[in-house]
């Protein structure tokens, strides 16, 4: 070849690899993440305020100091093993050293104290010392991405040189190479892709990862930014309209604890280009979150729900006050975070992001609460309703739609949680251990259904000759109304109930301030079929013909069967129904069994805090 042709050409190519790097770094606004550390959830150019906001605000000021006395206990522990639970997994160690550095990282940066630099580079070693960060279960190698990407990120300029190096090729090595090759070989029900909460935390962890070493992995930085704000609206397009989380309490809070670090992560380093904090629902699901619990605050733990503290969504609400102007969840996080401190909430593995985040927003004047609002979902509809909680005695009820066979859904189609004077009068169980034999077998007749928490057996519905509900089966809200004296809201339960009834519709009516009203309509396929209501309760129940009083905490309560005639309530305990089932305690059923004359019928049950 001509050796002038050759320069050409090798000039061309030169020519062409500069394009294409100009044209990279002009889409992305040069590059897109800040160019010094710490660029991650709590920038440097925050970190004055923050201290400023300490001395000024008293709440924030003690909510310092608890997170050094945290950091004064992570310190001295000892580090954790690598190994697997009996599922297979290391997510509890993932979270604790994601606790444990964020913590430890956020004291040293608020205090500069060399203790906590040295623990947090001791524990750094050690998890970078592990084999791996277990990729065969994703959830934990994102949750220690997180962690070590905080870490690293918030000490940068002080970690010693060695460390550094050593994190940088963890982070790669670990995850960033992973998550390329999910995103290009991946299916649609990959982590990186699927529709559960898998997707935002894992996408989230990977995103946190890449930033922190952005400045050593440019091109897979950029690569897992786009491809994160491509993937993460396959979940998170399941919140809309309005912000419901249809996978249960539990998940929404696991989600949005994700979801708000990569809105503040993304936000400070480029932009939300994918404009994820503008996906229909996201702007309305704190409002959602906290207008769901009853006024005790107790929330509505439907789904694979642990019973507890996993609701509760830590920092997720501050960031999403501040992103979304809104002053009435700034003020209920703080009274969560006044709880945390006084040991009556436990928190999360990200509470420390409570301090940076810290919004002192105030609301300006107490709204009247809505007597019905209806939240509506692709999956889960919820209804809430109130009575005026300005009197004593004032009723709350919510209750919902679903899908069985969707994630973490039970076969709770109908239920409903109803609460007055503080007092919860019926429940819900929650989640089951998760290594039970065939615990995510959903289809219709699957072996998930025959656990009691999972079934309908133990839910707040009724059941017809004790038949499952059809596992495929669509519950939503067909009709409401808000505005009228006695407002009311209907769920369709047709295809729950299709093996045993042409229709069936459930209507939620609030009477009075004091008394709500449940009718369950029902066209039955065989007029011999049984149609048995049925609700749990921790109370202690008397029931007495076509009445049942419930006492608890020194108030009572209580409901009565309106139609149809002759119906009457019995009583018997929960109980487990196969072995390796979480155990059930103190939980009554209360059992009305109804014959129609015919094959149409209503039950209609009345309750209140007034005696009926």
């Amino acid at each position: 070849m001509n050796k002038f042709i050759f320069l050409k050409l090798q000039m061309n190519r030169s020519t062409m690899l500069l394009f294409m790097l100009l044209w990279t770094c002009i889409a992305w606004g040069q590059q897109p993440w800040l160019q010094s550390h710490p660029r991650l959830l709590f920038t440097g150019a925050e970190t004055p305020k923050v201290k400023q906001l300490i001395k000024n605000d008293p709440l924030a000021g003690e909510l310092a100091s608890f997170l050094k006395a945290e950091a004064d206990s992570v310190a001295g522990l000892k580090q954790l093993p690598y190994e697997m639970d009996k599922y297979g997994n290391m997510l509890y160690t993932s979270r604790g050293y994601l606790f444990r550095l964020g913590t430890l990282s956020l004291a040293y940066r608020m205090y500069g104290e060399r203790k906590y630099l040295d623990a947090a580079n001791r524990a750094l070693l050690w998890v970078c010392g592990y084999p791996d960060w277990n990729p065969r279960h994703y959830l934990d190698t994102a949750e220690m991405t997180a962690a070590v990407a905080i870490a690293y990120d918030w000490l940068y300029d002080e970690l010693p040189r060695a460390t550094k190096q050593l994190v940088k090729a963890c982070i790669y090595k670990n995850a960033l190479h992973r998550v390329l090759a999910e995103y290009e070989k991946g299916g649609p029900g990959s982590w990186a892709k699927r529709e559960t909460n898998w997707n935002v935390v894992c996408n989230t962890g990977m995103v946190l990862g890449a930033l922190a070493v952005a400045e050593d992995y440019p091109e897979e930085t950029h690569a897992i930014l786009e491809n994160a704000a491509k993937y993460m609206p396959n979940c998170l397009k399941l919140f809309a309209p309005d912000g419901v989380c249809y996978e249960g309490p539990a998940y929404w809070g696991y989600t949005n604890r994700y979801l708000a670090m990569y809105l503040k992560a993304v936000t400070d380093n480029g932009g939300d280009k994918g404009k994820i904090a503008e996906l229909p629902g996201i702007p309305r699901t704190a409002l959602y979150q906290i207008r769901t619990l009853t006024p005790s605050g107790h929330p509505f733990y439907f789904g694979n729900a642990g019973i507890g503290h996993e609701s509760f969504g830590g920092p997720a609400y501050f960031l999403y006050s501040k992103m979304f102007h809104q002053p009435e969840v700034a003020a209920w996080n703080r009274n969560e975070v006044s709880k945390a401190l006084y040991g009556t909430r436990m928190f999360d593995q990200v509470f420390f992001l409570s301090l940076p985040w810290f919004d002192t927003a105030s609301v300006e004047e107490v709204s009247t609460v809505p007597a019905l609002e209806v939240y509506h979902n692709k999956i889960n509809d919820i209804v809430v309703f109130n009575g005026d909680h300005r009197k004593k005695g004032s009723v709350y009820l919510a209750a919902k739609g679903g899908l069985p066979n969707q994630a973490h859904q039970q076969m709770d189609c109908g239920t409903f949680i109803v609460e007055s004077d503080g007092v919860l009068w019926t429940e819900d169980l929650g989640a089951d251990d998760y290594d039970l034999p065939g615990f995510w077998d959903g289809k219709p007749g699957g072996e998930r259904w025959k656990y009691f928490r999972n079934n309908n057996f133990s839910h707040n519905v009724i059941n017809i000759d004790h038949s499952l509900q059809y596992a495929n089966g669509h519950a939503f809200v067909c009709e409401e109304q808000p505005e009228v004296k006695q407002p009311f809201a209907t769920l369709n339960l047709c295809e729950v109930y299709r093996e045993k009834a042409k229709s069936a519709y459930r209507k939620f009516t609030l009477i009075d301030d004091r008394t709500m009203e449940v009718e369950d309509e029902v066209e039955l396929l065989d007029a011999s079929s049984r149609v048995t209501w049925v609700a749990g309760t921790k109370a202690e129940v008397k029931a007495n013909g076509n009445k049942a009083v419930f006492v608890r905490n020194g108030k009572r309560f209580y409901m009565q069967i309106v139609a149809p005639a002759g119906a009457v309530f019995k009583t018997y305990p929960a109980k487990n129904t196969y072995k390796g089932e979480k155990p059930i305690k103190g939980i009554t059923m209360l059992e009305a069994e109804c014959m129609f004359k015919g094959t149409s019928g209503k039950v209609i049950v009345r309750m209140s805090s007034r005696k009926l």
